[in-house]
C-alpha cells in the first residue's frame, strides 16, 4: 500500500488552453463543448435584456458573492436536485477552476495529505502538486468510480485532510458513482474526518434518471459542491458556483481579493437566460446530440484502431476514456498525430506517477465537427496500427 507523496504535475492547463485556440486543429483533446451546442440565439436575446433593463446593474460593481437573482435561480436548479443551498450559501465564480483552485487553497496545507481520483482532470493535479500536498491516488478500476473498501481502508490509515472528486461522468475516465455510493462515501469522509470538494461540472450532462449530487447527502459540514455551465452552455461566459458550505465566508473573502466580483454583465444576461427557462429544453438537445457522438467515435474507434483497443462509454457527457494495446508508444502517437494536425489528450497528464497508464487517451467527441471527428479518429486509428 503506498503512502501519499508529493508530485509534479505532468501537464499544464496553460497548455491545453493554447491548443484549444488553434484553428488549424483537429482538437480531440479539449474538454470543450462544441461552439455547435452553444445556444447563441437565446444568449444574445439574455445580454441584449441585460443591456437594455439593467445597464447600470449590468456595467457597474456588484457584490463579491454575485448577482443575487442568479443565485436564486441556480439555488432552485439545485433544489431539483435535491441540494438543499440558499443564495447566501453560494458564490458565483469566475468559472468551475476558480471555485476548485480557491477551495484547495482554503482546506489544505502544505504537506498535508489530499486524495484524488486516478486517473483525475489534469487542471485539479496541477492545483494539488502546486499547493505542495502529499496526494494519496485512489484508483478508478471500473465505470462505478472508487472502490469504497479501498477508501475506507486508506483513509482510516491516512486521514486525508481533503477528497477531490468528480463523481458524475469524472473527467477523464466517464466512471459514475451510484447514489448509494455515494451516500456510503459520506459516511467514510464523517468518520475519518475528511473534508470532500465536489466537481459536478459534467452533472447536468448525466443520463442516469434520479441521479443525486454527493452535496446532497450532506448538510455542507463535509461537502463543499462546485461546478459551472461551460460544458452545459457555453464556456465563455464563465459562469461557475461554489457552494462552500461551513466555509462560505472564507471563500467569499478569498474571491474578493482575487478578482473582486466575476463579470457583472455575464452574470446580469446568464440570470436572464435562466429566467427564460430555455436550459432544460437545451440540455435535452445537448445530451442527445452527446449520444450521437459518442455512439459515432465509438464505432470508429472499433473499426480504425487496433485490435485489443478498449474503450470506457460513459452514461453522458462528451469525453471518451480509451486504452490502446502495448507495446504502442503513445507519446510517439501524440507526436505524429499532431504532424497532421489531429490533437488528443495522453493518459499520462491524468496521472501522478511517471508510468501511469501509458496506453491510455482522452478523446473529446463534441468539440470537433462530425466530419472532423470522423477524419482525427481515422487519421489516428492508422498512427496507431502503424506503431504495433
Amino acid at each position: 500500500m503506498a503512502s501519499p507523496y508529493q508530485f509534479t504535475p505532468r501537464a499544464r492547463l496553460l497548455d491545453f488552453m493554447r491548443q484549444a485556440g488553434n484553428p488549424s486543429l483537429i482538437n480531440l483533446a479539449a474538454g470543450l463543448p462544441s461552439v455547435e451546442c452553444v445556444p447563441k440565439a437565446a444568449l444574445k436575446r439574455a445580454f441584449d435584456a441585460a443591456f437594455s433593463e439593467e445597464p447600470d446593474v449590468a456595467l457597474g460593481y456588484h457584490t463579491p458573492d454575485g448577482d443575487y437573482g442568479l443565485r436564486q435561480q441556480i439555488a432552485a436548479r439545485f433544489a431539483r436536485r435535491g441540494i438543499s443551498v440558499t443564495p447566501e450559501e453560494m458564490v458565483i465564480t469566475t468559472g468551475c477552476t476558480q471555485a476548485l483552485h480557491g477551495m484547495i487553497r482554503l482546506l489544505a496545507e502544505p504537506g498535508e495529505v489530499v486524495a484524488c481520483e486516478a486517473p483525475a482532470y489534469y487542471a485539479t493535479l496541477e492545483m494539488l502538486g502546486d499547493s505542495g500536498v502529499r496526494i494519496l491516488p485512489l484508483p478508478v478500476r471500473d465505470p462505478r468510480g472508487v472502490d469504497l473498501d479501498l477508501v475506507a481502508t486508506l483513509f482510516e490509515r491516512f486521514r486525508p485532510k481533503l477528497f477531490v472528486i468528480c463523481a458524475t461522468l469524472s473527467n477523464p475516465s466517464g466512471a459514475t458513482m451510484p447514489n448509494e455510493a455515494r451516500c456510503a462515501l459520506v459516511d467514510i469522509c464523517r468518520k475519518t474526518d475528511t473534508h470532500l470538494l465536489e466537481d459536478d461540472i459534467y452533472g447536468e450532462l448525466s443520463e442516469i434518471d434520479g441521479l443525486r449530487p454527493i452535496r446532497s447527502y450532506d448538510d455542507g459540514s463535509i461537502v463543499s459542491y462546485v461546478m459551472s455551465f461551460s460544458k452545459t452552455v457555453a464556456p465563455g461566459i464563465r459562469v461557475g458556483v461554489c457552494a462552500p458550505g461551513r466555509n462560505t465566508e472564507r471563500f467569499a473573502q478569498l474571491k474578493c481579493q482575487q478578482d473582486m466580483h466575476s463579470a457583472t454583465l455575464c452574470e446580469v444576461a446568464f440570470r436572464k437566460y435562466l429566467e427564460g427557462a430555455h436550459l432544460d429544453s437545451h440540455l435535452l438537445y445537448l445530451k442527445e446530440l452527446n449520444r450521437q457522438r459518442r455512439q459515432m467515435a465509438r464505432e470508429i474507434i472499433e473499426k480504425y484502431f487496433p485490435e485489443g483497443t478498449s474503450i470506457w462509454i460513459p452514461a453522458g457527457g462528451f469525453l471518451l476514456w480509451v486504452e490502446v494495446p502495448q507495446p504502442i508508444d503513445i507519446e510517439v502517437a501524440y507526436q505524429a498525430a499532431l504532424l497532421k494536425n489531429v490533437a488528443f489528450s495522453r493518459g499520462k497528464a491524468f496521472f501522478t506517477t511517471p508510468d501511469a497508464k501509458v496506453s491510455s487517451m482522452r478523446i473529446n467527441c463534441s468539440c470537433p465537427t462530425a466530419n472532423q471527428l470522423v477524419q482525427g479518429l481515422e487519421t489516428l486509428g492508422k498512427i496507431l496500427r502503424e506503431s504495433l
